[in-house]
């Protein structure tokens, strides 16, 4: 099993069962969490222990810039599944890349298009293998 870190300025805030309410701001964060899962789904089964963490400020390094943004773990089923031209997280990169999203929740950057951007100036997400 491979663990992987996400950072991202797309709202994907979760609740334990417990603080969920019905509201329509939770359904649509719920919703942007769920777009995330089914896209890392699509090459391998994941796991997660603890739900995605909200920050404000400083994005962590190498990233720059100041914004709200959300950290992540998941592990995978199998090694290198991700794997492409030597970059660990290279498919999922790619996979990730244009899936819509509901923005203007809780983000504090402007998103457009409304998508997972893992590249070019748009960029909302980062993915790091982490262990």
């Amino acid at each position: 099993m491979e663990t992987y870190q996400v950072i991202t300025t797309v709202d994907i805030t979760m609740y334990s069962t417990d603080e969920y309410e019905q509201s329509q701001l939770t359904k649509n964060q719920r919703a942007n969490f769920n777009s995330l899962t089914q896209a890392i789904g699509l090459r391998s089964n994941l796991e997660w222990d603890s739900l995605p963490v909200k920050h404000t400020g400083s994005l962590p390094d190498p990233i720059e810039g100041k914004a709200n943004h959300w950290i992540w773990e998941f592990t995978t089923e199998r090694d290198q599944v991700f794997l492409k031209d030597d970059n660990p997280t290279g498919h999922l990169l790619d996979d990730i890349n244009g899936v819509p999203i509901i923005a203007n929740l809780t983000n504090s950057v402007d998103i457009h298009p409304a998508a997972f951007c893992t590249v070019g100036r748009s960029c909302n997400v980062w993915i790091a293998k982490i262990g």
